[in-house]
């Protein structure tokens, strides 16, 4: 009896994770085709209210964020990119929404302009 009651507890346990969550990768554009960002330090900010501070990996991820199931906003900043747009993103129950962002690198003048803003601020 105390098996069969470990089992369906177990069993109600399980069933009751649903995880849900994004897998973050960050590209550039080149010549057309999307060219992962490797070991460049980002900021990731989701619904204005989440801020990571996060490395992309070789292959340009920067990871996974766990989040409720639902309709989301994300946007990626760095200090030699553009910022992203935001964009807006669906997360589904018990599922990994795989999400790229394409980033903008400065010219050697916007990057100098970046610094002088980000000093003032």
């Amino acid at each position: 009896m105390k098996t069969l009651v470990k089992s369906t507890l177990l069993i109600a346990f399980v069933g009751s994770l649903k995880a849900q969550s994004a897998f973050v990768y960050i590209n550039e554009k080149v010549n057309g085709i999307d060219i992962p960002i490797e070991r460049v330090e980002c900021e990731i900010t989701i619904n204005d209210s989440i801020v990571k501070k996060k490395t992309s990996q070789n292959d340009g991820s920067i990871g996974r964020f766990s989040l409720e199931k639902g309709k989301h906003r994300i946007k990626a900043s760095s200090e030699e990119f553009q910022d992203s747009p935001v964009i807006e993103f669906i997360v589904n129950e018990s599922k990994t929404t795989t999400l790229s962002i394409v980033l903008i690198r400065l010219t050697p003048t916007q990057l100098e302009e970046k610094k002088k803003k980000l000093k003032k601020d």
